[in-house]
């Protein structure tokens, strides 16, 4: 989609190409929770949009939108249960009314056919303070698109206030299990939406599957499918629109923990010869698999960095596991990480500032993350075994599993401030976060 920036933005819904993924219902959508909100979330009241023909559409998309906001931790959502009016425009609020509420910043729309079977929604963002329109917008969406046009609103709204774009048309990866024994646990690989909407299942086995990694463009997943009674782990890459799987490493051992490069050329991967696991990167071009790292230690879970220039990746060739950083072309290796009793599972954000880990502590596995430019450490989670750090795509949250009277997954704003869990019945683990989706 690309936003027309007039005095309105101008969102061309319609043409919005939504990707197919060949896949099968999951069981169930996640449910989100938020734990925790800022000291400083931003007030708003998102009014229910009106119609101009009376009717009521069949997606209420300004709670999508409200629920998007409010699942950041960053905003402070009005209950419409406390509105004393439900305006659709803005000659029709009664600002003395909102100020009296405390409401600092209002959104209030409509919606309307569009002549082509879908919807044309116009909504405005007011200072409720001054008593004027700051902004105003409107968006196509086609009749099966207002859950999108949903999280639109969020992500305009969203970037209006804190400069950086919104992730709530992006989408996640994670794996479930179910079943209480061993010969009844069924383990699923999931995409959904950010929010755990739309689940569907792209691959299901009774062997354990881990490590999803989405490629840059949102088209494909990598991940490790293990065959138990043969012994035998592989790394695989699936289109999701087609369903085609490629095998780019098998065998006994291990072949674990793929890692798209920014450009989706190459895969780094783990691999184990003569007992030693060390860092390769598959050319998906070429076929031709390169070692990186020639160590007698354990060297895995590799992340590229964004420009592709360096690899991040955990070793216990110090003792312990720390992460350690070399050129994406291999040669000599740095130790990034001393604080904690371990640190593992590096990830890069978006921006390449900031590196977020699993760090071990006498509190037991958190999330932590670093400031590359001088190495500070901030622990964000709570733990006591949180795991599987992603960055959302626009670097501003950091989703992880996590495990206590139920394991789940969860959110956590860079600095800590912010959390929201989300969970189902069953385990849900290995956790990955795709592109913006826009």
């Amino acid at each position: 989609m690309k936003y027309k920036n007039l005095q309105s933005l101008v969102v061309g819904f319609a043409t919005l190409c939504l990707m197919a993924i060949a896949v099968s219902p999951a069981q169930a959508a996640l449910q989100v929770d938020i734990t925790k909100s800022s000291d400083s979330a931003i007030p708003i009241a998102i009014v229910p949009f009106g119609s101009s023909q009376g009717q009521q559409m069949p997606v209420d998309v300004a709670q999508i939108a409200s629920n998007d906001l409010a699942s950041t931790g960053l905003f402070k959502i009005f209950p419409r249960g406390n509105m004393l009016a439900k305006p659709s425009s803005p000659d029709q609020v009664n600002y003395d009314n909102w100020r009296t509420q405390h409401v600092d910043n209002l959104v209030v729309g409509s919606a309307s056919p569009n002549g082509q079977g879908g919807y044309k929604i116009t909504f405005n963002l007011l200072d409720a303070a001054q008593g004027q329109s700051v902004a105003s917008y409107q968006l196509n969406a086609g009749p099966n698109q207002l859950r999108q046009a949903g999280h639109t609103i969020a992500n305009l709204l969203y970037q209006r206030f804190t400069g950086k774009k919104g992730y709530f048309l992006s989408r996640i990866a994670y794996v479930t299990v179910t079943g209480s024994s061993a010969d009844k646990r069924q383990f699923r690989l999931v995409v959904s939406d950010y929010d755990g909407s739309h689940p569907s299942t792209v691959y299901s086995s009774q062997d354990p599957i881990m490590s999803p990694a989405w490629s840059p463009d949102g088209k494909k997943l990598a991940y490790v499918a293990f065959n138990v009674y043969k012994g035998v782990s592989s790394v695989r890459v699936q289109d999701l629109a087609t369903g085609k799987v490629r095998t780019i490493a098998s065998g006994s051992g291990v072949n674990g923990a793929p890692a798209w490069s920014p450009d989706g050329n190459r895969i780094a991967l783990t691999k184990s010869q003569n007992g030693d696991s060390n860092i390769y990167v598959y050319n998906l071009s070429t076929g031709q698999m390169q070692q990186l790292t020639h160590s007698s230690s354990i060297d895995t879970e590799a992340a590229w960095s964004p420009d592709g220039q360096k690899i991040a990746f955990t070793s216990d060739r110090g003792g312990k596991p720390q992460i350690y950083e070399m050129s994406s072309h291999g040669g000599q290796v740095q130790r990034l990480t001393y604080d904690g009793q371990s640190n593992q599972r590096p990830d890069f954000s978006p921006d390449g500032k900031l590196l977020a880990m699993v760090q071990q502590s006498a509190n037991g596995f958190r999330i932590a993350v670093m400031n590359l430019a001088n190495n500070n450490v901030r622990v964000v989670s709570d733990g006591p075994l949180d795991d599987s750090p992603a960055f959302a795509p626009n670097g501003q949250a950091i989703l992880y599993a996590t495990q206590g009277s139920s394991n789940s997954l969860a959110t956590v704003s860079v600095d800590g401030k912010a959390k929201s869990t989300l969970s189902q019945a069953g385990e849900v683990r290995e956790p990955a976060w795709g592109p913006l989706g826009y």
